[in-house]
């Protein structure tokens, strides 16, 4: 007999302000009665400070109580934080920390998922695509960690999380993000033909237009690397202004691949992530909860 349990996502991803992109189907399950747990490999400690913050003395401590405000934010659990070093990118990558997430043998980083896993039995797993969104070297060791955690939990049976999905992005939005955002270190010098996603691949494409003010309340929870307040989304200043446009086209739609099954697919594209899976309740919706009646943290 199908045991019915609640249905579980869980999200793994590398640094504070990464669910930012997310946030939007995040919120969304949330709502619909879904738990979802968000993990974070390293506590973004090798960032740069936003000057509007002032000098920081552990910058690590000050992003990970900026992600517990973001996931408040989005209304879903606090965040589960693995505490491996960041590991930094390009000409400051810290080649020598031997716990820095780049660093670490990926069994150790497997392991640590799955136990994970075995406490929350989740259905479906979400992580970055295998370019690691724009091959950040922690995103890269977390992607392959989290698929490889995928499946060697098959071994929990009946419990064993049924899909896994890939966050990505279209390759029309990387080129207007690329365009929009250029000069600031984000995805410079990325190839739009190599790391987006041909249309015809995607999996899940979820509308996140109406969660906007979720996931833009959730970006300003990450002040010390946007230095973006809440009262700055009314009336931003002309930096600040620009970097929101950038980011909106975005944030506006969530598209994902699917990285991996235990069963039958039933529709192409899918619905949604839980589509056809009996064994997952979650609640009907018609759309979002109302700004007047969501508080924001």
């Amino acid at each position: 007999m199908t045991r019915i349990r609640r249905a579980s996502l869980l999200m793994v991803l590398a640094h504070p302000d990464d669910e930012i992109f997310h946030g939007g189907v995040l919120a969304h399950l949330s709502e619909r009665g879904v738990r979802v747990t968000l993990v974070c490999a390293t506590n973004g400690e090798a960032g740069k400070s936003h000057p509007s913050v002032g000098p920081v003395e552990d910058l690590g401590a000050l992003r990970v109580e900026e992600l517990r405000l973001s996931c408040a934010r989005l209304g879903i659990e606090e965040p589960v934080l693995l505490r491996f070093h960041d590991s930094a990118r390009k000409d400051r990558q810290r080649h020598d920390d031997p716990h820095a997430l780049a660093n670490v043998d990926m069994l150790d980083v497997e392991a640590a998922i799955r136990g994970i896993i075995a406490d929350v039995k989740p259905h479906v797993i979400v992580t970055f695509e295998p370019h690691g969104g724009y091959y950040h070297p922690d995103h890269l060791a977390i992607q392959r960690a989290t698929t490889a955690a995928f499946f060697s939990s098959g071994v929990m049976g009946s419990e064993a999380p049924e899909r896994l999905f890939y966050g990505t992005m279209l390759r029309d939005v990387i080129r207007v993000f690329a365009d929009a955002s250029r000069g600031r270190g984000i995805i410079d010098g990325i190839d739009p033909d190599v790391f987006a996603t041909a249309p015809e691949m995607i999996a899940v494409s979820f509308d996140a237009s109406p969660y906007l003010e979720w996931k833009f309340a959730a970006l300003t929870a990450h002040r010390s690397a946007f230095g973006v307040t809440p009262e700055m989304l009314k009336d931003p200043p002309p930096g600040a202004a620009q970097m929101l446009q950038a980011f909106r086209p975005v944030l506006e739609r969530e598209v994902f691949l699917l990285g991996g099954t235990r069963g039958p697919v039933r529709r192409w594209p899918m619905p949604d992530f839980f589509d056809g899976l009996e064994t997952a309740e979650l609640r009907a919706m018609i759309g979002p909860i109302p700004a007047a009646e969501r508080s924001l943290v």
